[in-house]
């Protein structure tokens, strides 16, 4: 198998761009690398808890595109590398930056594919740019003729459509497509989806993430659907692989199975109304919800940065950080942690809400290493939103109609 060569991936900082903002260069030896254990991700980065996370995020990520996909994504011949930028607090001269805009480059090197992100921060990971960039990286590496060979040693990545990138990004998790699919329901029922045939070719530069990002997740979850979804990604990336673009009449003949673009709109509004179906209502929070929720607030060594040997113990719950707010690893755990609490979140109700943002404040404070008191304070007032919201949701008699359809049954609306 093709591997990439290693490189000192600290020098090649030196000819990025410095986004209009000052870099101490005599600081670059206190970046840190980290290559993840299946070798197919480089992470550099002034904190070594960033850098693990980074390329745990990484590994995760792939994982469940892989899944999406039904196929692997191969990594011969190519290397992805994220880079973390330094923050002020390591350099001194560089200001924490929005998720936004992100630095792609990608570039043969020593007959190697090397894929590089460069992040403003280790906090902008959980955040849609960055997944959507990270799946670009992705799906543009997966091309035989991206990648070259010694017979093919100058090859240039494989363009692909950026609803192929952002709707791939926006099925990563479960949350978000039902997200996606309540938000085009409601613009649809509304006259505010453009038919499909025109939103294809639209221009990618006049996209709004709000409307055009969720159309772009549904029409994804619809191509990957079972048991087509296979094979319409074959299908797809063969197609790519010539460097031909997807036009409209490929799109209805060999994604969605019709004989004209009418036949695909009537077949696109039918996929939109089982979204009907498919999603709980706006502000519902089901049982299983509160489940994944209570879940994230118990401890694991090894998970969120937290050491073997931290005196965590399996199963423990927030109270057992109080203890350990000044160990150098609460600063990247607090950051993590708070970014899936939000990730659970979304589409939920108000009380669902006050809960997460109970949680919120307390990792706040612990971060800021507040007085044990006011940090167990906090936590009291958390588990107490917890509490309610426990007992705010109830769990009605399923509904035999679209129980088949989806697993958030008992869903009980509390205040969306």
């Amino acid at each position: 198998m093709g591997r990439c060569p290693t490189v000192l991936l600290g020098l090649f900082l030196l000819a990025m761009p410095a986004w209009g903002q000052p870099l101490d260069l005599s600081r670059l030896d206190a970046l840190k690398t980290h290559r993840t254990t299946s070798r197919r991700f480089a992470v550099v980065g002034p904190r070594t808890l960033d850098n693990l996370e980074a390329g745990r995020w990484a590994e995760t990520v792939v994982g469940r595109v892989e899944d999406l996909l039904g196929l692997p994504i191969p990594f011969r011949y190519r290397e992805i590398r994220i880079v973390i930028r330094p923050s002020a607090s390591v350099t001194g001269t560089v200001s924490a930056a929005v998720c936004g805009p992100l630095a792609l480059t990608q570039r043969v090197e020593a007959g190697c594919l090397v894929q590089r992100l460069v992040v403003p921060s280790a906090d902008c990971l959980p955040e849609e740019p960055v997944r959507v960039a990270f799946c670009r990286l992705l799906l543009e590496g997966f091309f035989p003729s991206s990648r070259p060979t010694p017979e093919r040693p100058a090859a240039q990545p494989v363009a692909v459509p950026r609803w192929l990138s952002v709707g791939l990004a926006r099925n990563l998790t479960r949350m978000q497509r039902e997200a996606d699919a309540r938000a085009v329901l409601d613009a649809w029922q509304v006259g505010r989806v453009a038919p499909l045939a025109e939103w294809l070719v639209k221009d990618p530069q006049t996209w709004d993430r709000l409307t055009d990002g969720p159309v772009a997740g549904v029409w994804m979850a619809w191509l990957l659907e079972a048991p087509l979804g296979q094979a319409r990604m074959r299908w797809l990336f063969d197609h790519l692989n010539q460097r031909e673009a997807v036009s409209v009449d490929d799109a209805a003949s060999e994604l969605v199975h019709v004989a004209s673009r009418a036949d695909m709109e009537v077949a696109w509004d039918a996929w939109i109304m089982r979204q009907k179906r498919k999603v709980f209502r706006p502000g519902t929070v089901p049982p299983a919800a509160v489940e994944r929720f209570a879940a994230e607030l118990l401890l694991y060594p090894g998970g969120f940065g937290i050491p073997l040997a931290s005196g965590i113990e399996r199963g423990d719950g927030f109270v057992a950080l109080v203890a350990q707010r000044e160990a150098d690893w609460i600063d990247g755990f607090c950051r993590t942690k708070l970014a899936a609490l939000r990730v659970l979140a979304v589409g939920r109700g108000r009380a669902f809400h006050r809960a997460v943002d109970g949680y919120a404040e307390f990792l706040d404070a612990l971060a800021r290493n507040k007085r044990p008191d006011r940090l167990r304070e906090l936590l009291g007032a958390a588990e107490i939103e917890m509490q309610q919201l426990k007992a705010a949701v109830r769990t009605p008699a399923p509904d035999p109609m679209n129980e088949a359809e989806h697993d958030d049954k008992g869903a009980e609306n509390i205040g969306g």
